[in-house]
This record gives C-alpha cells, structure tokens and sequence, in this order.
C-alpha cells in the first residue's frame, strides 16, 4: 500500500440540497477528493475551524484524549479503501495497532490531533477527480487559487478533455446537474438524511 498525503481544504456544500463534504486535495496530481459527511459532523468541523471549543469535552476530544492517555498515542490517520463510496479509514497507533474507524471520525480525529491525512494511492486514483477552478467554484463554492488549480474553464487541470467529463460524471453519479446546482432562487440549506449523503 502506497499512502499519499493529502491537503485538506475544508467542508463544503453542493447542490441545490446542501450535501456536505471534505474536500481533500491531492497537490501532486490536482486531484480532488470529495469525502461527503453527515450535516452533524460538517457542523462540528466547521465549528473546530472558527475556533469554537464545547464547555464539556465532546465525543471526538474524549476519543483523542483517551487515545494520547490510554495508548502509545496517535500516528498517523488513513484512509485506506472505498467501496461504492464508502471510504474505510484506518486510526494507525504508534505501536503499529491500527483502529478500524469512519472516514467522518477519523478526519475529526485528524483535525483534533493536528495530523496529516493519508489516502492510499489506489483509492484516490479510483476516486479523485481533476477539476478546474470554475468546476470547483461551480460545484463546491470553492477556489483553490494561488495557481493549484487551472483557472481556465475550458482546460481541465490534467491538459486532458476526459478529465472534464469524469467530473461531470461524478456530478451526474451523485444527482447534480449543472441546471440544477447553487439556484440562486433556492437558499434553503436543506439537507437530505445521513444515509444518503454520508457514505462514510
């Protein structure tokens, strides 16, 4: 297995329901993978990001802090497989013990501990996405900017016109058409159930 570091660039919603997702970026590649969550935990990244802290230790700081006391602590955090997008994350112990987790845990987890995320390389080439800046800002209100990504709409990021289709497949495969997404007349924010739109 050949573990890739990936950036991590926040939660994100698409579509006219709102779904939330990580999005992880694999720089090397300008790849983008997608890791959708359930709206609680988007709620609870989201909040870590500005800063906000719980009176009481949540559930994921009791698991950190159990793990850093009651263990030889923390390694590193993987993502190790994905079936029918259903990613399988891995919480790797210093001693070598690994922990079998949920993608959405595991990255809390990450973001707590301030660790690097790792995805198997076989995962994100079945899984990652090249897209171009407009792509990204259309889909995912997002902008990687500072020339990561290709600006020009009409260019995918990998120089190649498939890579412009695959990420419009992906968008068919998850619901979204381009007629559909960020309706301007449409700011509800709703969200479908966790079933359907975490996977993870």
């Amino acid at each position: 297995m050949t573990l890739i570091t990936v950036e991590y660039h926040g939660v994100h919603s698409a579509g006219p329901e709102g779904f939330s997702c990580v999005l992880l970026r694999w720089a090397e590649q300008n790849r983008i993978l997608p890791l959708w969550i359930s709206p609680v935990a988007a709620a609870e990244l989201e909040a870590r990001e500005v800063g906000y802290s719980p009176r009481r230790p949540s559930t994921h700081e009791l698991l950190a802090e159990t793990l850093n006391g009651m263990t030889s602590g923390v390694a590193t955090i993987n993502l190790v497989s994905a079936h029918q997008g259903t990613f399988i994350a891995s919480i790797v112990l210093r001693d070598g013990e690994e922990i079998d987790a949920r993608a959405s845990d595991a990255v809390l987890l990450a973001r707590l501990l301030e660790l690097d995320i790792h995805v198997d390389e076989e995962v994100l080439n079945q899984n990652s996405f090249f897209a171009a800046d407009a792509d990204l800002k259309q889909y995912f209100n997002y902008e990687v900017g500072d020339g990561h990504v290709s600006s020009d709409a009409s260019v995918s990021a990998s120089g190649d016109a498939q890579a412009d289709a695959d990420f419009s497949q992906l968008m068919e495969s998850l619901g979204f058409s381009e007629s559909e997404l960020f309706d301007p007349e449409d700011d509800t924010g709703e969200t479908g159930d966790e079933g359907e739109q975490n996977r993870s």
